[in-house]
């Protein structure tokens, strides 16, 4: 029997990596709801990069014909000044060939992706590492990683506790047959950026205020697809019309609830 599929806290793109390395065993899919540009992009902004390395990356995307200089080993910090995915371990050497990366840029891309894949028995072949025997449920038990499920529902016909719910449905039945454990975790925006809202499809009320972390699981949907807005009164604000769910309560019926590594650590 495998542990039940489990939500995190929202991470960064640098956060989720180093979770994947953390207990990835083969065979593990990372399935990024984003596109891969907008990805790089993003988990680029969120590592701190040496200058020197900075200076290298904007000549050579002014000028990619230009010869590479030659790298002074002398300049180059310290590994304890540098951020741990940009120092190239064994571990992480190992693990980034046994992880099978996947980017959705939609809904209909992440559906068709899980109608069709592939069970344990598929993917067992030459290559794969020897299976580890382990004692304790759930430890050590490859993964399928979903991170920003509910934000690529965001802004389409699909989202809505129907939409999600057959979304979620799709993904708890793919892990189900390929014999993994489910982990979903959605993008923590930096310091700065918008936060979930109201305007995101939250709605006010006399509950008591959400921790940053768990505010994800608490965004108001509509209950079916083609709800339409109906505009505030006293503010740029919309509402759903009709009765409205919070994000968390379809997951709730797979789902545990848990904290990040990077949540426990603070």
């Amino acid at each position: 029997m495998h542990p039940p599929p489990l939500a995190l806290t929202p991470a960064l793109p640098s956060e989720l990596l180093t979770y994947v390395l953390a207990h990835q065993v083969y065979p593990t899919t990372l399935i990024i709801c984003q596109s891969r540009n907008t990805f790089l992009a993003t988990l680029l902004s969120t590592i701190p990069q040496p200058i020197h390395q900075i200076s290298r990356q904007t000549a050579h995307a002014i000028n990619p014909h230009r010869h590479p200089e030659p790298q002074d080993d002398d300049s180059l910090p310290p590994e304890s000044q540098r951020h741990p995915l940009l120092i190239p371990t064994l571990h992480q050497i190992t693990a980034s060939r046994q992880i099978k990366l996947v980017f959705i840029p939609t809904v209909s891309h992440l559906r068709a992706y899980l109608s069709v894949f592939p069970s344990q028995v598929d993917e067992e072949g030459d290559g794969r590492p020897p299976e580890l025997k382990v004692d304790k449920l759930g430890k050590n038990a490859a993964l399928l990683i979903v991170y920003g499920l509910v934000d690529l529902h965001r802004d389409t016909s699909e989202w809505s506790a129907q939409g999600v719910g057959n979304s979620v449905a799709g993904l708890v039945e793919a892990g189900c047959k390929g014999e993994r454990r489910i982990v979903v975790i959605e993008e923590r925006k930096k310091e700065g950026d918008a936060g979930v809202d109201v305007a995101h499809g939250a709605e006010e009320s006399d509950q008591p205020t959400r921790k940053p972390g768990w505010k994800v699981w608490g965004q108001r949907v509509p209950m079916l697809n083609g709800s339409v807005r109906r505009p505030g009164f006293e503010s740029e604000d919309s509402a759903w019309s009709g009765r409205t769910i919070e994000v968390g309560r379809i997951f709730a019926r797979w789902f545990k609830f848990g904290k990040g590594d990077w949540d426990i650590e603070e």
